[in-house]
């Protein structure tokens, strides 16, 4: 640990890369190409976090390759959003109570649409590349979504419904 300590007062910073600077693997392949550290946790069961884990690959292969995007202003707003979304997963899935699961994927459902935005903004930089970046990011914001709905109760639900009408009436007013 002091070894450790010692380097961050010394400003290095440690970034593990797992591809190589040239290519980057597909989903699949970046999958079969994890060892049992990582898929043997329980946690690797769930696919919304196996693509956030994918996406903060992508973002760090982009920083890497892409000078224009590695400069970019926002890079550091997109860079938590999008490291974010893996770790709020993975709190979630440790939590006992649905109550306290579902308060993470939301905070990762949120993580994952502000990333999907910070790509919009950094269309200039990536070209069509961001679309690939957003489309793996929708995927996960989709299981998300899906995730809490299948975790709320149909009092909720009904509550959530019902409370929308109201809004959309107050609007049209």
């Amino acid at each position: 640990m002091r070894g450790f300590n010692d380097a961050l007062r010394r400003g290095v910073r440690h970034c593990v890369r797992m591809t190589s600077a040239r290519t980057l693997p597909s989903f699949s392949e970046w999958i079969a190409g994890r060892d049992s550290s990582r898929t043997g946790d329980p946690l690797w069961s769930l696919q919304a976090y196996r693509l956030a884990s994918y996406a903060i690959e992508c973002h760090n292969f982009d920083r890497r390759t892409n000078g224009k995007f590695s400069a970019a202003t926002t890079v550091g707003q997109l860079t938590q959003a999008i490291g974010s979304i893996a770790a709020n997963i993975a709190e979630g899935y440790s939590r006992a109570t649905f109550p306290d699961q579902n308060r993470s994927y939301g905070y990762a459902l949120g993580s994952a649409r502000e990333a999907i935005e910070w790509y919009d903004s950094l269309r200039c930089e990536l070209g069509a590349l961001a679309d690939a970046r957003q489309a793996t990011l929708i995927q996960v914001r989709r299981l998300l979504l899906t995730m809490l709905r299948n975790s709320r109760s149909e009092d909720e639900l009904a509550a959530m419904s019902h409370s929308r009408r109201n809004t959309r009436r107050e609007q049209s007013q």
